[in-house]
């Protein structure tokens, strides 16, 4: 009796969803792998056949869902880019400019072939005439859960913890992308609903900063995908830090510990009191707190005004920033055209255009992919560095160096500009990056260490290091201490003059 079309359109979907698990799986032994192939093989086909029932909805959805399977598979097994509900969000708030530079030929070949295939499940789908009996599919799935729920319960055991990677259903596809969709959605609707983060200015403190001081300069500069390994001054082989080498004030923290492994949620707690045992952002960045003591505020982005004139992590917590300056407010090349050095005429027009006490943060584009559209001829140092895929590794780490270099000489060049005032440049970056570790490259996997691997360093004027030699030295006893993110905040106000009161921050010097 030949098959129906049903039953041949799941059964090749179901292989389809299994063969997805292909990374896990080759990780397992023969025996193990065969087993679990078997599993998730039935497993879909059981779900799928009941799903199947619902004919409508079913050839509306499980298209959608083959499509970011299909997708979320390349990722897994040639990036080892897990979907999830914050690459979900990543892939919302990306710009057209970062999208293009992120669709590698294999990506765009993925996209393309998700697509074609979604189409023809959803023809083959509209054809079923009747979908299986009910029967087995329930049977199976009486048989099959409980494996599942035994793996969980006794995920300790050798057995569990080889298998459960490949047949548990928070990793495996298709259910996988549909946790993390559910996870997405519940998240942005409680974001969306969430308040507005109330004002720093409204935290205890006071301004202790002598009032006969010369006028402070602060600058806070958030780097962009730059892991602290690759900093010369941090150890790294390679010379990626020429300048900053060389000056005398810099103190640098070596590597400290990001919030997360994602601009969207590291940067609003770089700036914020939040921290990693207290995520929940519930104020905003540390302008407002300038700004009540009378500091002049600026924010300038390598980003562009389109980008954040919705409600984004950063746009909620940017607070009162007097001037707002984006990339497309002073320039008019794209973001794969951009260099952060375009934005050094901007900080030099904000310092001399503004007077009394100033903060100024900076928010660059330094490391991010693709690397080597992030630094002009000039910082071109290690060749070759141009690159289409991860193949040559050597060529990718080329590139990545040459961004430090880049980041390098635009810090130095913002040291130039304040260097005989009294001012202070903060540098830390909201998360590293992979570069071929395990076969991971990029970030948005807060477990990798080397997406939470970030730089942390200060730089002091003398005129600075004169008016406050308790805060230059309470800066270096801090020096090979355990730090993260959670730092800046309270260090940044400490550094302007500011107390916190009643705090649990760990802030610099206690009032």
């Amino acid at each position: 009796m030949p098959l129906s079309r049903s039953t041949v359109t799941i059964s090749l979907l179901s292989m389809a969803f299994a063969g997805m698990m292909y990374v896990p799986l080759s990780r397992l032994s023969p025996a193990y792998a065969a087993f679990a192939f078997s599993y998730l093989v039935l497993f879909n086909y059981s779900i799928l056949a009941i799903a199947l029932r619902l004919k409508k909805i079913s050839s509306i959805l499980l298209p959608i869902i083959f499509a970011l399977s299909f997708v979320g598979a390349y990722l897994y097994t040639f990036l080892h880019i897990k979907i999830s509900a914050n690459l979900l969000f990543l892939a919302l708030e990306t710009t057209v400019g970062e999208a293009n530079e992120a669709l590698t030929p294999g990506v765009i070949l993925s996209i393309f072939l998700a697509l074609v295939l979604s189409i023809a499940i959803y023809f083959s789908i509209k054809g079923c005439e009747k979908p299986p009996k009910l029967k087995w599919p329930v049977i199976l799935l009486l048989l099959l859960i409980p494996i599942n729920v035994g793996l969980s319960k006794f995920s300790k055991h050798p057995v569990a913890r080889q298998l459960r990677p490949a047949l548990a259903t928070k990793y495996a596809f298709p259910f996988c992308v549909i946790d993390s969709v559910a996870n997405f959605s519940i998240r942005w609707v409680q974001y969306k609903t969430a308040p507005k983060p109330q004002s720093s200015a409204l935290l205890e403190s006071e301004y202790i900063a002598p009032q006969k001081n010369d006028p402070l300069t602060l600058i806070f500069v958030i780097g962009e995908s730059a892991r602290a390994d690759h900093f010369q001054l941090n150890g790294y082989g390679r010379e990626t830090t020429p300048r900053l080498s060389k000056e005398k004030n810099v103190i640098t923290y070596g590597s400290i510990h990001s919030f997360a492994a994602l601009t969207r949620i590291s940067v609003p707690a770089m700036l914020t009191p939040a921290t990693s045992k207290k995520p929940k952002i519930t104020t905003n960045s540390f302008l407002d707190l300038f700004v009540k003591y009378g500091f002049s505020t600026a924010w300038i982005s390598a980003n562009s005004r389109m980008a954040y004139s919705s409600d984004m992590p950063t746009t909620r917590i940017m607070g009162n920033a007097q001037q707002t300056i984006f990339r497309n407010d002073f320039t008019t090349a794209d973001y794969s055209g951009f260099r952060d050095a375009m934005m050094l005429p901007v900080i030099k027009k904000v310092l001399s255009t503004t007077h009394g006490n100033k903060v100024i943060v900076v928010h660059t584009r330094g490391s991010h992919f693709n690397y080597s559209t992030k630094y002009s001829d000039k910082y071109r140092k290690f060749t070759p560095d141009k690159y289409k895929n991860y193949t040559n590794l050597d060529t990718v780490i080329n590139a990545y160096d040459n961004s430090i270099i880049a980041t390098d000489g635009f810090l130095a060049d913002v040291y130039d500009m304040v260097k005989k005032q009294n001012a202070l440049v903060i540098y830390s970056s909201d998360h590293g990056e992979s570069l071929g570790e395990e076969g991971i490259f990029m970030h948005g996997n807060d477990k990798r260490p080397e997406q939470r691997s970030v730089p942390f360093i200060i730089w002091y004027s003398d005129k600075y290091a004169e008016l406050n030699p308790a805060y230059v030295t309470a800066l270096k006893e801090q020096v090979g201490k355990k730090l993260s993110h959670d730092v800046l905040f309270p260090w940044t106000v400490n550094l302007g003059g500011i107390a916190l009161k009643n705090t649990s921050l760990p802030v610099l010097i206690a009032n």
